[in-house]
C-alpha cells in the first residue's frame, strides 16, 4: 500500500498543450470566449430581427468585431507556436498583430457610436423593448460583461503584447456591454427621456473603446519600430572594416 502510494505521489501531470502556461491558458479561453461572442452576436441578430433599432444592429457589429479582434490575436499565436522552430511568437509578428486588433477595435467603437448617435441626437425617441426581448438582452448582456470581466482578471499580469491586446478588448467589450445592460433593464420603466440617457452612455463608453483601440495602435507603431530598430545588424564602422582588411605590401 505504502508502495503504491509513493509511485502514485511520484507520478507526473502532464498538462494538456492548451494548458501548459499560463500564456496558453489565456489564449484558449480567448478562443473559447470567440464563439461566445459568435453566438450572442447571432442572439443580438435575431433580436434585431424581431425590433429592428439603430442601437441593436450597433450590438451586433460591435460584437463581431470583438470576435474578429480576438480571433485574429489567437489565430497569430497558434500560427507561431505550430511552426516547426516554435518557440515564443516574434516581438514584430505581435506587435503587427496588436496594430490590426487596435484598426478593428476602433473601427467596430467607431461604428457602435455612430448608430448610436441618433439616441443622443433625440432622432430615435426610444429604446423601449417588449419585456421578453429586454430580458433576454440583459442576459446577453451580463453574460459578456462577465466573459469580458474573467478575460481582464486573467491577463492582468501578462507580458507578451499580443495577450495585453486582448486585455484592451475584453475592457472595450465590458465597457460597451454596460449599455446594453442599462439599456435592457431601463426599457421596463423606459420614456423618451431615458433614451437621451443611453445615448450619453453609449457615446462615453463607446469612446473609452475607441480610445483602447487608438491606444493598441499608437503603441504598437511606436514599440514595433523600436524593436525593428533593436534588430537590425550594426553597421561596421571605418576602422573595424580597416582593420579587417587584408595589408598588401609592395
Amino acid at each position: 500500500m505504502a508502495n503504491f502510494s509513493k509511485r502514485r505521489s511520484s507520478a507526473r501531470f502532464v498538462a494538456p498543450w492548451w494548458l501548459a502556461t499560463r500564456d496558453e491558458r489565456i489564449i484558449f479561453y480567448a478562443g473559447v470566449s470567440v464563439l461566445f461572442s459568435v453566438v450572442l452576436a447571432g442572439a443580438k441578430f435575431w433580436l434585431f430581427l424581431l425590433e429592428p433599432s439603430f442601437f441593436l444592429i450597433a450590438n451586433v457589429l460591435f460584437t463581431v468585431g470583438v470576435a474578429l479582434a480576438k480571433a485574429i490575436a489567437v489565430g497569430v499565436y497558434r500560427r507561431a507556436s505550430s511552426s516547426p522552430d516554435a518557440g515564443e511568437v516574434p516581438l514584430v509578428v505581435q506587435y503587427r498583430a496588436t496594430l490590426v486588433i487596435g484598426c478593428v477595435l476602433a473601427v467596430s467603437a467607431a461604428t457602435y457610436m455612430a448608430l448610436c448617435l441618433p439616441l443622443l441626437l433625440g432622432e430615435a425617441v426610444s429604446t423601449r423593448f417588449e419585456p421578453l426581448v429586454a430580458e433576454i438582452l440583459a442576459l446577453i448582456a451580463f453574460i459578456e460583461i462577465g466573459v469580458a470581466a474573467t478575460g481582464v482578471v486573467r491577463t492582468r499580469h501578462a507580458h507578451l503584447p499580443i495577450v495585453k491586446a486582448i486585455r484592451v478588448v475584453n475592457l472595450g467589450s465590458a465597457c460597451v456591454m454596460l449599455v446594453l445592460a442599462q439599456a435592457a433593464i431601463l426599457s421596463f420603466t423606459s420614456t423618451e427621456a431615458w433614451a437621451w440617457g443611453v445615448g450619453v452612455s453609449a457615446m462615453l463608453f463607446g469612446g473609452a473603446a475607441f480610445g483602447g483601440g487608438v491606444y493598441l495602435v499608437i503603441a504598437s507603431i511606436v514599440r514595433g519600430r523600436r524593436v525593428g530598430r533593436d534588430d537590425e545588424p550594426e553597421p561596421l564602422h571605418d576602422s573595424e572594416s580597416d582593420e579587417g582588411a587584408p595589408v598588401v605590401e609592395l
